[in-house]
């Protein structure tokens, strides 16, 4: 111990000492706290979810590619329908080969048809009909327009490049988009309460620890007053036991409690030191700064009125907790909404923009194509066995404990705040025994030192008084801080800690 108070001594003479008040205590807090850092961001992230949940009425534009490579190209005949084509000259050609050979032996075994032949002949239009017919070669005109067909029906579709620019615009969706757009504004509503909460919760932990300083303090300053008079006291013992009018018994019992008074004197510096070092951890200094109270300088504690003036309404408004609770109720009511919007009809628009290659909106062709459209969707729940339904009553039924909830907190919240009314009632009294008791306290002492400086007191009744100052002076400081504590814990009960 003795370690730990060389320690502190040379980190808090180390530098410059800061004086902070209150009010600087808890705005450092406030901003290195952690857990309201993490609040605070709660309070972005709920605000950023009703932002984007605005984008719900607005029309969603989405765009989509593709790219697809394929090994084969499509085919819309058969090979066999392919080589048919392909050889169709061929073909042609052979039928209008045998049917000359046909014609020419008719003409060659009917005398009649050779007679009509022979006379044929002579006419020359005829004859060049005739002529072109014998001489007629289609085959490779009417083979290559069959290669020009085959190759028509030939789609490449080696490299197919696709996309769509899609608009979908809802248009009723059972009152879902207006609740849940409800309920985000309630989620931020619930965070900023939470960061509320979060926030009282640290400015009590920092009264806590000011307080607690202030109160050490204030009693190491008895402390060193009462160990200074118990060594003021023992130099008086020890001339008197010289003088042969006290004995040495008187002596040793000053000197006992001499090293009593010096033993708690080291424990009041330590225990300030580790104070001091929770109140830098929770305002976010280093623990070694050199920091002091603006009220412990003071030569008393300053009270203020602690008694806010509330009604049950107001307690009502204030508390972050029934205000949490409250929003719930809110929130689970509209998730009845949600609930039931998922079993009424739909009604959405939407607009397309397709484009691909190969496209075929002028036969297949390898560039690009497109064309659009436009069209309104509705999707109408017919039965679903009573899920809605009970989904529903399962909604409200959860609606209905949130409600149960509040209400029982709000009985709780009620009653602690009567007790902190109570505990603030007993600390006045308290206060006010203290006083008197103080005041009897420093009048013995001065009856004591006198009557001892006089020779009619002996140093053991003096060492009483002594013992009952300190106790007296001790209990006020006490009785002052857990005054201030009441008071504190009282707002923080009906909200108006802030």
């Amino acid at each position: 111990m003795m370690l730990l108070l060389a320690l502190c001594g040379m980190s808090l003479t180390a530098g410059a000492q800061r004086v902070l008040t209150l009010d600087e205590c808890h705005r450092l807090a406030l901003e290195n706290n952690k857990k309201v850092k993490v609040a605070e961001e709660e309070v972005n992230k709920s605000r950023y979810e009703m932002y984007s949940s605005y984008a719900n009425y607005l029309p969603k534009v989405s765009a989509t590619g593709t790219y697809m490579h394929n090994n084969k190209s499509f085919q819309l005949l058969s090979d066999e329908n392919m080589a048919t084509l392909g050889s169709i000259g061929t073909t042609a050609q052979a039928e209008i080969d045998a049917y000359r050979q046909e014609l020419l032996q008719v003409y060659q075994n009917d005398p009649a048809a050779l007679v009509a032949w022979t006379l044929l002949q002579h006419d020359p239009t005829i004859n060049k009909i005739v002529s072109d017919l014998m001489g007629l070669n289609v085959e490779d005109a009417l083979n290559q327009i069959g290669e020009q067909v085959s190759d028509a029906f030939k789609i490449d579709t080696k490299n197919v490049y696709a996309g769509m620019v899609t608009v979908q615009q809802p248009i009723f969706a059972g009152g879902k988009i207006v609740a849940y757009n409800l309920i985000t504004k309630d989620l931020e509503s619930l965070a900023e309460s939470k960061l509320d909460m979060q926030q009282q919760e640290v400015i009590v932990t920092t009264d806590k620890a000011y307080w607690q300083i202030v109160s050490i303090a204030n009693k190491l300053k008895l402390a060193e007053s009462y160990t200074e008079s118990l060594r003021t006291l023992n130099s008086d013992v020890e001339k008197l036991v010289a003088a042969g009018v006290s004995t040495n018994s008187d002596q040793l019992a000053v000197k006992v409690k001499l090293n009593e008074a010096e033993t708690a004197l080291l424990k009041a510096q330590n225990g300030l030191a580790l104070s001091k070092m929770l109140l830098c951890q929770i305002c976010g200094l280093p623990l070694d700064s050199n920091i002091a109270m603006a009220d412990e300088k003071l030569d008393d504690v300053l009270l203020t009125n602690n008694r806010p003036y509330y009604s049950e309404s107001d307690i009502e408004a204030n508390r972050p907790e029934l205000k949490c609770l409250s929003l719930a109720n809110d929130i689970y009511a509209k998730k009845v909404w949600v609930t039931r919007a998922d079993y009424l009809p739909t009604i959405g628009a939407f607009g397309n923009y397709v484009v691909s290659n190969p496209s075929c909106f002028n036969g297949f062709q390898n560039e690009f194509g497109g064309m659009w459209n436009f069209g309104v969707m509705a999707k109408i729940p017919i039965f679903h066995w009573g899920e809605g339904y009970n989904k529903t009553r399962m909604a409200k039924a959860e609606a209905k404990i949130q409600q149960y909830n509040y209400d029982d907190t709000k009985e709780m919240i009620m009653l602690q705040v009567r007790q902190c009314e109570t505990q603030l009632s007993e600390a006045d009294s308290r206060l006010k025994q203290t006083q008197e008791k103080l005041n009897d306290a420093d009048e013995n002492l001065r009856m004591a030192n006198a009557g001892f400086r006089e020779g009619v007191v002996e140093s053991s009744v003096l060492n009483l008084a002594q013992t009952a100052w300190l106790q007296a002076h001790s209990e006020y400081i006490d009785a002052k801080i857990d005054c201030i504590m009441a008071g504190v814990n009282l707002r923080k009960a009906v909200g108006v800690l802030k």
